[in-house]
């Protein structure tokens, strides 16, 4: 059973799913139950297409062959990718700081945190009771994941640096005007820079609107419907302007690329898993995310997305700018 209340766009859920129950998890993004219609399709079927470390992001394939088999390409991809990002928020060796990782999906930054002697003490952050079931269970050394949403997380100490990979698109909904957008993304950032020490850094991975005004025509209603119900993306103007009073941008990326040479490597898991898939998940729902990897990657291809990757420094107070 399901019980939602929304009252001025903030959605407060409790949901059972896989046995756990989440009470009052309050997000002014997209709503409990619908990352539950994605996230919690199950991790099995998830499984058979992602690779070992279980992101679902877009990886990082500077330097990779493009004839490298994909059994080994696309995971020293992701794990590229993940290094970046702790490259992003000045993580050297031997620093071990205190990381939070907002969105952390199936824990492969948490994983890939806790190997190496980067991070120190890692928490990671999902709505998604599936994910936390699954990372729970895993018990990562030096990981703590919360299921709890950005907006409830109350940390007992600041962190020394904040990741976030896909999460970012979730923060807004197809319901929202420009301005409350603006608003939902600047509390976010507040967030974050009340959450960090002086002098920390935080890393932001997001698809963002590019050559189109906003995701309107068949396939993205397609996806705002069957996929990723409710969900809104950013354009880069909106992110500048709602991280501008809290940190300063020290670093910008924009790749679509790598999104289209991710997708194509999923697909064709997926296409390769099509019969344990269609048992998972049925014959719809096998061709409702194989046409979602395959018109993603379309998207990407003729501009209509792009992806950012942002480093961001921590303003020591916030600036008061003009109206």
């Amino acid at each position: 059973m399901t019980t939602t209340v929304t009252t001025a766009g903030i959605t407060t859920a409790t949901i059972t799913t896989e046995g756990i129950t989440t009470t009052g998890i309050t997000t002014a993004g997209t709503s409990v139950e619908d990352i539950a219609f994605h996230y919690d399709l199950g991790n099995d079927f998830y499984a058979l297409w992602l690779d070992e470390t279980l992101a679902y992001t877009a990886a990082k394939w500077d330097g990779i062959p493009r004839d490298e088999p994909d059994a080994t390409a696309l995971p020293r991809a992701q794990r590229a990718k993940l290094d970046h990002h702790l490259d992003l928020v000045g993580a050297a060796p031997g620093d071990g700081l205190r990381l939070l990782d907002v969105g952390c999906g199936w824990g492969a930054m948490l994983e890939h945190a806790s190997r190496g002697d980067r991070v120190g003490e890692a928490v990671g952050l999902t709505i998604s009771p599936a994910q936390h079931a699954y990372l729970t269970a895993r018990a990562l050394p030096g990981a703590e994941v919360r299921l709890e949403s950005w907006e409830d997380h109350a940390p007992e100490r600041p962190y020394d640096a904040i990741t976030s990979m896909g999460a970012f698109e979730h923060f807004a909904t197809a319901g929202m005007t420009r301005a409350e957008r603006l608003g939902g993304y600047a509390r976010f950032f507040e967030s974050c820079h009340r959450r960090l020490r002086p002098g920390g850094r935080m890393s932001l991975q997001s698809i963002a609107y590019d050559g189109v005004a906003d995701g309107s025509g068949p396939l993205g209603e397609f996806v705002g419907s069957d996929i990723f119900p409710g969900a809104k993306l950013p354009r880069l103007s909106e992110i500048a302007a709602a991280c501008d009073p809290y940190f300063s941008v020290v670093a910008l990326s924009a790749s679509a690329e790598d999104y289209v040479r991710t997708l194509a490597s999923w697909s064709a898991r997926l296409l390769k898993a099509r019969e344990e898939a269609e048992r998972l998940v049925g014959a719809d729902g096998y061709r409702r995310y194989r046409r979602y990897l395959r018109g993603s990657e379309v998207t990407f291809l003729r501009g209509a997305a792009t992806l950012y990757r942002i480093g961001f420094l921590r303003r020591d107070e916030p600036l008061r700018l003009p109206a």
